[in-house]
C-alpha cells in the first residue's frame, strides 16, 4: 500500500508540475507577442509603446478638442473640421478664404496643438499647393497628425495662416462650369469644363473639389485631373471627376470647385 501511494503521489506531483509548466509557457508567449523587445542585446528593455498607444486611443475623445481659427480682415480660416479617420489618424481640414480684392501669395497654414495646461506640444506648417489665391477664392487644406502617443494630451488646436500680398493683375481668368453629376456603380461622377474667359495665356492650372457635410464643414478634398495645365484666352477643356463611394469616404452633402493658375510668362520679343 505504501509503495502504491508513493507512486500515486508522484504521479499527481508530476501532473501538477506539467500544468504549471504549460501555464508558464502560455504566459510567456502572451507577454512576448503583446510587447516588443528592443534590438540592443546590452539593454533588453520591454517596450510597451504599442500597448499604451492603443489604450490611449480608447480613452481619446476628439470631439472634446477645442478648434480655434485665426485670420485677418483680408484672409480667414473657415469651415474647419476635425475627426478620426478609419485608420485612426487625426485629420484636420478647412479652407483659407481670400476676402479681399488683392491676390495672396506665399500662403502657409499653421497648426498648433495645446494641452490642458495651455502648453504648445506640437506645431506644424503646411505650405499651399498653389502660388496664388485670387480675391474671393477659397483654398482647401488638410493635415494628418500621426503622432498617436500625443492624442490623449491634446486639448485645443489653433489654425492660422501666413501670406503676402501680390498686387499683380492677372490677364487670364479661368472659371469652372459644372455641367452634371450622376452615379455609376460605386462611383459619383462629376462632369464639367474649365473656360479661360480672360485674354491672356495661363499655366500651372489646377482644379480642386472640396466636399462638405451638412454643417458646411470640409470632410475631404480631391484634385481633378486636367488634360492640359496650360490654356490660351477663350479656350476651354472638359473634365471628369470620379469619387469612389466606399466605407473610407466621409459623409458629405455638397461640393464646390476652385480653380488655380498663373499667367504664362511672356518672353521678350
Amino acid at each position: 500500500m505504501t509503495s502504491a501511494r508513493l507512486r500515486k503521489n508522484a504521479s499527481n506531483i508530476f501532473k501538477i508540475f506539467i500544468i504549471h509548466l504549460i501555464t508558464i509557457i502560455l504566459l510567456s508567449f502572451i507577454l512576448l507577442t503583446s510587447c516588443k523587445i528592443r534590438d540592443n542585446p546590452d539593454e533588453q528593455i520591454i517596450d510597451y509603446s504599442d500597448y499604451k498607444n492603443k489604450s490611449s486611443l480608447y480613452l481619446f475623445d476628439y470631439e472634446k478638442i477645442v478648434l480655434e481659427s485665426t485670420g485677418s480682415i483680408d484672409v480667414k480660416i473657415e469651415n474647419c473640421n476635425l475627426y478620426l479617420d478609419i485608420y485612426e489618424d487625426l485629420v484636420i481640414l478647412g479652407e483659407v478664404k481670400n476676402d479681399s480684392k488683392v491676390n495672396k501669395t506665399n500662403i502657409e497654414i499653421t497648426i498648433d496643438f495645446y494641452n490642458k495646461g495651455g502648453e504648445k506640444i506640437i506645431s506644424a506648417a503646411i505650405p499651399a499647393h498653389i502660388n496664388y489665391l485670387r480675391g474671393g477664392s477659397r483654398l482647401p487644406f488638410y493635415y494628418y497628425l500621426t503622432e498617436r502617443e500625443k492624442y490623449i494630451d491634446i486639448s485645443k488646436i489653433k489654425i492660422g495662416v501666413n501670406y503676402k500680398n501680390c498686387y499683380e493683375r492677372f490677364e487670364g481668368n479661368p472659371i469652372v462650369e459644372n455641367e452634371s453629376y450622376y452615379y455609376k456603380e460605386d462611383y459619383l461622377i462629376i462632369e464639367g469644363k474649365v473656360i479661360n474667359i480672360g485674354e491672356g495665356k495661363i499655366r500651372n492650372l489646377k482644379l480642386f473639389c472640396t466636399f462638405y457635410n451638412d454643417k458646411n464643414q470640409v470632410v475631404f478634398i480631391k484634385q481633378c485631373y486636367l488634360t492640359r495645365e496650360k490654356m490660351t484666352g477663350e479656350e476651354e477643356q472638359k473634365f471628369t471627376l470620379k469619387v469612389l463611394l466606399d466605407e473610407y469616404l466621409p459623409v458629405f452633402t455638397h461640393y464646390r470647385f476652385e480653380v488655380f493658375f498663373e499667367d504664362e510668362i511672356k518672353t521678350p520679343a
